[in-house]
């Protein structure tokens, strides 16, 4: 039914009969009815997959904390020569515990066309290789 049809033309038309504009009416209303609960449900479903996420992470980040306080302490303590035997710098301790951290290449690691410098002294070379 077209809503701007005039009321002269909706008594001529014999599919709409009063009984039957209701019927139709009451099946949109029913569609409608229908298609806000719909988007109620996943709403709350997403709020509630939310929540649920939300309660996982506080509950792992504390679980989790005395051993990553215990690790950040132990790398803290070390030398910066340490740090920089494992690839870490004392800047990047931080940053260690993010989940897209990656601790820096060494220059000569990334790029295979530079060649390793050899050491002078023979022993050294030596001991390296075995």
């Amino acid at each position: 039914m077209d809503a701007r049809m005039p009321r002269d033309e909706v008594k001529l038309d014999p599919t709409l009969t009063p009984s039957r504009r209701a019927m139709d009416i009451e099946e949109i209303r029913l569609a409608a009815i229908r298609a806000r609960d719909e988007a109620i449900g996943r709403a709350i479903a997403s709020a509630a997959r939310w929540l649920w996420n939300a309660v996982r992470e506080v509950v792992t980040f504390f679980a989790t904390y005395r051993q990553r306080r215990a690790l950040y302490d132990q790398l803290n303590g070390m030398s910066d020569r340490e740090l920089r035997d494992i690839g870490l710098t004392r800047g990047d301790l931080a940053r260690v515990f993010d989940p897209d951290f990656a601790a820096p290449q060494p220059a000569a690691a990334r790029d295979e066309s530079v060649a390793t410098p050899q050491p002078a002294n023979t022993n050294v070379a030596a001991a390296r290789a075995a």
